[in-house]
């Protein structure tokens, strides 16, 4: 059977091709019915740098999330990019944003398949690989999550640049030409996301396992390009981000980085080879993971690939593939939240698919010389494949809304505070149950406390509670919560700023009022409220020359902002610059 198969997959490549991309567009075309969740709102719909079409050169020169004036580990240009050409084309819809992400899947699942027709020799064995990897529920984060995009445009460029390398390697006289055209495709994956960086080390291990016999001086050679690109890259991201990580002493470790790498190995290969109650808003329990038996099995397997190797190198690598390309997530100093995620198993996880099709439909029905065993092997693999489809059709609907999202992760990870905290604000915005969002709040602060790796979550926490005391008219108590957030992040934060530019400013205590709008500001440039209300405030003051020049900035910042063009004319004309506030208004009749 699995010979008719083989001979059918060699005679109809684009076929095979085209029903793994199918297969894969079917599954997941739910997604297509999917909103706008988590972070997608505030780095898509509230993010100026991709609504405003003038700002896009501020996209190469931050992290991902400069346009709010908070600096993180985090710089993915090309995310930003797309968004840019999406926003442009359809403005906020939905649906042409998952499309990228559903479109960027099929066609990395057509190169997984590639990729194992390469590594094998069993077509069949590749192809349900493919098949295996294509319906995994772990990658319904990566794939249902607009803002996972970096995860696919990093997996789909580097495997690009794999089947290159391979290419090349595979030639008798290993062209540079192909090498260098692989380095090239290997340089955008690093401006999607940072867990490119291990790909040069994924190259070290094949030449390792599977490298022709020679010098590693002429291997060093052909690794040169790929070092080329990783420093580019480092470059830029100095250039953007003004540090490469924000870990001091990178290369000093720990007991306790270490521990967590393990923990977090043996939790990813939980995720990876039992894939239920998958949730956003997990949480990484150090002393539980090293309890548990996970981390110690996943290291016995790694460690029996040196024998694995004399037998077969192929699966050898492939198994290897999966903790070399997951080292980047190892690092829990490198992490913010969460510390383990599904998402962070969609490129590493190919290795494994392959691996477990090239095991039962090849590797042990030969080893044993038992041809029975393939018919189980793939009855097994049949089961695998249906129970995953069936699990990822089942998971894909959960992020159809915030409400969806959050209300399904609280069952699924109800210790998690993060869930608490996005109920909180439910019921703060929505529903206006400000008791209930007391509660939330408070259950989110106290498993924060309790968790074995606390969050950051005092910011959000105290800077909720004033809100609410606002609300309810306690206005001292929320002037204090205010000011606490502020002394706990004085150089990080500009929604506390301004909220108590907002409190002195309906008193109209407007030199109080500016002092804070002018320091949430500087702290973030593109915060419009801010801008707006400064230049208010100075207008009061009689400061009319500053003021027009907040509003020109707010107005530059969004050219839609017609309020912005209104109050700096007035502002001009109240300076005596008449000539000028016409221009100004004339450009509000265009």
């Amino acid at each position: 059977m699995l010979e008719k198969f083989n001979g059918w997959l060699e005679r109809n490549p684009v076929a095979a091709d085209a029903l793994l991309a199918g297969v894969t567009l079917l599954v997941f075309s739910g997604t297509l019915a999917n909103g706008f969740v988590y972070d997608d709102n505030p780095q898509i719909i509230q993010n100026p740098f991709v609504v405003n079409p003038r700002l896009w050169t501020k996209i190469f020169t931050g992290s991902v999330w400069s346009f709010q004036g908070a600096a993180t580990n985090f710089y993915r240009p090309l995310q930003f990019v797309c968004y840019w050409i999406l926003y442009r084309r359809a403005g906020p819809n939905p649906v042409p944003f998952h499309l990228l992400n559903l479109l960027l899947y099929a066609a990395t699942v057509v190169l997984v398949y590639r990729l194992g027709l390469r590594l094998t020799s069993n077509g069949a064995a590749a192809f349900v690989g493919a098949l295996l990897w294509a319906l995994h529920p772990v990658h319904v984060e990566a794939v249902a999550w607009i803002s996972s995009l970096p995860d696919l445009g990093c997996g789909f460029f580097c495997l690009v640049s794999f089947l290159l390398f391979l290419r090349a390697e595979q030639e008798h006289d290993h062209p540079f030409r192909l090498t260098l055209f692989s380095a090239l495709a290997f340089l955008p994956a690093l401006f999607f996301k940072e867990m490119a960086l291990s790909f040069p080390l994924l190259l070290i291990a094949w030449w390792f396992s599977l490298g022709r016999p020679e010098s590693w001086l002429r291997r060093a050679l052909r690794w040169t390009p790929y070092l080329a690109a990783v420093a580019m890259y480092v470059v830029a991201r100095h250039f953007a981000l003004g540090y490469f990580t924000e870990t001091r002493h990178f290369w000093q470790l720990n007991r306790v980085v270490i521990g967590s790498a393990l923990g977090l190995l043996g939790d990813h290969a939980r995720i990876l080879l039992w894939p239920a109650h998958l949730s956003v808003y997990r949480m990484f329990n150090l002393r539980a993971s090293l309890a548990s038996a996970w981390p110690w099995a996943t290291l016995a397997v790694i460690v029996s690939t040196v024998w694995v190797r004399k037998r077969d190198a192929r699966l050898a690598f492939l198994i290897v593939w999966w903790p070399v390309s997951l080292l980047p997530v190892l690092d829990i100093r490198q992490l913010s939240f969460p510390q383990l995620a599904d998402r962070f198993n969609y490129f590493p996880s190919i290795g494994p698919c392959l691996a477990i099709a090239v095991l039962l439909i090849e590797w042990l029905p030969e080893s044993a010389r038992r041809s029975e065993l393939q018919v189980a092997g793939v009855a097994a693999l049949a089961v695998m494949g249906i129970a995953w489809g069936v699990e990822t059709v089942r998971y894909i609907p959960r992020w159809h809304t915030n409400d969806t999202l959050i209300n399904y992760s609280l069952r699924q990870s109800p210790n998690s505070p993060l869930p608490h905290m996005a109920r909180g604000m439910e019921l703060e915005y929505q529903e206006g149950n400000l008791s209930g969002a007391i509660r939330e709040y408070k259950t989110a602060w106290r498993l924060n406390q309790e968790s074995t790796w606390p969050l950051g979550l005092a910011h959000d926490y105290y800077l909720a509670l004033g809100r609410i005391a606002l609300r309810r008219g306690h206005r001292e108590q929320a002037i204090r919560y205010f000011k606490k957030v502020i002394k706990m992040a004085p150089n990080g934060y500009s929604d506390a700023a301004d909220a108590l530019g907002a409190v002195y400013f309906p008193d109209g205590n407007y030199a109080k009022a500016a002092k804070y709008f002018e320091e949430s500001v500087k702290l973030n440039p593109q915060d419009l409220g801010a801008r707006f209300y400064l230049g208010t405030c100075l207008m009061k003051l009689g400061h009319y020359r500053q003021a027009a020049r907040q509003f020109h900035a707010a107005r530059k910042t969004d050219p839609q902002y017609w309020q912005a063009y209104q109050a700096e004319a007035q502002a001009l004309e109240a300076a005596g610059r008449m000539a000028r506030a016409a221009r100004v208004r004339q450009q509000i009749r265009k």
